[in-house]
Formats: C-alpha cells, sequence, structure tokens
C-alpha cells in the first residue's frame, strides 16, 4: 500500500506542476487509472456503454476508450481472444504504423495487450503506446501518443499514468 501511495505522490507532484491535478476515476468497477483532473468525458453511446476520456498533456495526447463487448456468456477463451485481438485490429487500423511491438498476457479474468508503434501524421512523427484490455465484457483501450523523438518529460509521465492502473 505505501509504493501505490508514494506513486501516487509523484504523480500529484508532476501534474500539479502542470496545473493539471490527478484524479482517479474508475473505468469499470474492476479497473481504475489516476489521471489529470482537466479530462472530457464523453459518451458516444448509451446502449453498448461507449465511453472515452480525453486529455492533452503538452503536445501529448492521452485518452481512454471503453465500450461493452457482447459476447454469449459461454464463449470459449479462443473466441474471446479473437474477438480481442479483432478489436484490437479495428482501433488501430486508422494508423499507417511501423515498427510495432505488442505483447499479450492471459490471465484468468483478463487479457492483456501492450502495443507501441510509431506513426507519421501531417508530417509530424509520433509513438503511440496502448494497452488494451477485456475483463467482463468489456474492451479498454489506453493510449498515449507523443511526438517523435521521445523527450524524457513526455516519457515519465506516460510511465506514471500507465503505472497508475489499478486492476482488481
Amino acid at each position: 500500500m505505501k509504493k501505490s501511495a508514494s506513486l501516487l505522490t509523484v504523480i500529484l507532484v508532476i501534474l500539479t506542476s502542470c496545473n493539471n491535478q490527478p484524479e482517479n476515476i474508475e473505468i469499470t468497477p474492476d479497473i481504475s487509472i489516476s489521471i489529470p483532473r482537466k479530462y472530457k468525458l464523453i459518451v458516444n453511446d448509451s446502449v453498448n456503454n461507449l465511453r472515452s476520456w480525453q486529455t492533452s498533456i503538452d503536445d501529448d495526447q492521452f485518452a481512454i476508450f471503453r465500450y461493452t463487448v457482447h459476447q454469449p456468456g459461454s464463449s470459449s477463451n479462443y473466441s474471446k481472444k479473437q474477438a480481442f485481438k479483432n478489436n484490437i485490429d479495428a482501433f488501430i487500423q486508422t494508423f499507417e504504423f511501423k515498427n510495432i511491438d505488442s505483447t499479450f498476457i492471459y490471465k484468468e479474468n483478463l487479457i492483456q495487450s501492450d502495443l507501441i508503434f510509431d506513426f507519421g501524421d501531417n508530417d509530424n512523427e509520433y509513438r503511440f503506446f496502448g494497452r488494451f484490455l477485456y475483463q467482463k465484457n468489456y474492451f479498454i483501450a489506453i493510449c498515449y501518443e507523443m511526438p517523435y523523438p521521445l523527450d524524457r518529460y513526455s516519457k515519465k509521465i506516460k510511465d506514471q499514468l500507465f503505472a497508475s492502473i489499478e486492476i482488481k
């Protein structure tokens, strides 16, 4: 408990210096994250429970997207993993990316993938960091993108945001 309290203190100090104090938000009843208080919550579709939290931190963009995945209760682990992969593919298809690196973790009630890739937009280069989660019929995309080459400040903020993700 002491370690997470000190991490929250570090996040508070950094984000306070940006005049953007953090707030712990509940993405689902089992997943929370501490993000800058100056975010915009968008509810696009109340039927599918589609929500997004979006903010800018200097030149960096941070967003969380969550929506319900409708699958029969008796879906096999293979079909859940395949649906998860299909959701990630649909999410990143809008990017013309290069140098992709990914990891997948499968636990009892959680599927997770971390992705990093570079992409260009309007003659600018960016790096995308994403953590994709599937838990209890929710697909969650936690995304951070920053201009390339990366600076230490942006990397530190990104690392602290991702470290604040709490899964129960």
